[in-house]
């Protein structure tokens, strides 16, 4: 093992998860579509902060690290977008933001270094400075009470705040759940048809384009 990741869900209805990774030796990591746009704390061994914000992306992306290197991942729910950008950042686009100390600045406003335990209380400072905002119709997109609007709304409203179409978000979403319970050693012909795939085969062809695995190597996936 290279890395040592450690990831916790959120009660916060803007985050999806938070992860922290701690790398133990040089290597490459394959960081696979989620269906969410990160803020990034990256230390080196040498313990300089970085700090930026990664789009969202729909193939894997190799991120290479370095032993001793440590980071913290926000990863924002699909109906969050930052408020001070003009476009959607996509394709994993990096922007790098400055750092002074123990703070970094975001479009005119300084904040804490993000922490694992402190995502919550970060994004709520992120909120009341109106650096972030929610699409409702995107939030309830996929909720038992889904909120009034035609398909084709619903189809813009996606793609302007996530980036990309709702079509990706659902196929990303599916492999994360395949991979899921393949990983906890469930019958994969039972997963395709649990979860919609045409065949085994497909489900197989669908895993391999997004995430960059076949199921024989999956525990190299983590970032579900």
């Amino acid at each position: 093992m290279t890395q040592r990741h450690t990831e916790r869900a959120s009660a916060h209805p803007w985050i999806d998860r938070v992860w922290q990774t701690v790398c133990l030796e040089d290597g490459i990591y394959k960081a696979t579509p989620d269906g969410s746009w990160d803020l990034l704390l990256s230390v080196s061994p040498e313990g300089v902060p970085t700090v930026f914000l990664s789009g969202q992306a729909t193939e894997p992306v190799e991120v290479p690290y370095v032993a001793g290197e440590h980071s913290v991942v926000i990863s924002f729910a699909a109906h969050v977008y930052l408020a001070t950008e003009k476009e959607v950042r996509t394709e994993a686009a990096v922007r790098f933001l400055p750092v002074t100390g123990d703070r970094f600045e975001l479009d005119g406003t300084c904040l804490p270094l993000p922490t694992f335990e402190g995502a919550e209380d970060l994004v709520d400072q992120m909120i009341a400075a109106a650096l972030l905002k929610s699409d409702d119709l995107v939030a309830k997109a996929f909720s038992e009470n889904p909120k009034a609007a035609s398909k084709r709304s619903v189809q813009m409203h996606f793609k302007r705040t996530t980036g990309i179409t709702q079509k990706d978000f659902q196929m990303i979403r599916r492999a994360q759940d395949a991979v899921r319970r393949l990983k906890a050693g469930e019958a994969p012909a039972a997963v395709a048809a649990d979860l919609g795939y045409a065949d085994q085969p497909h489900m197989i062809k669908s895993i391999k384009t997004i995430m960059g695995h076949l199921p024989s190597d999956l525990e190299l996936v983590h970032k579900l």
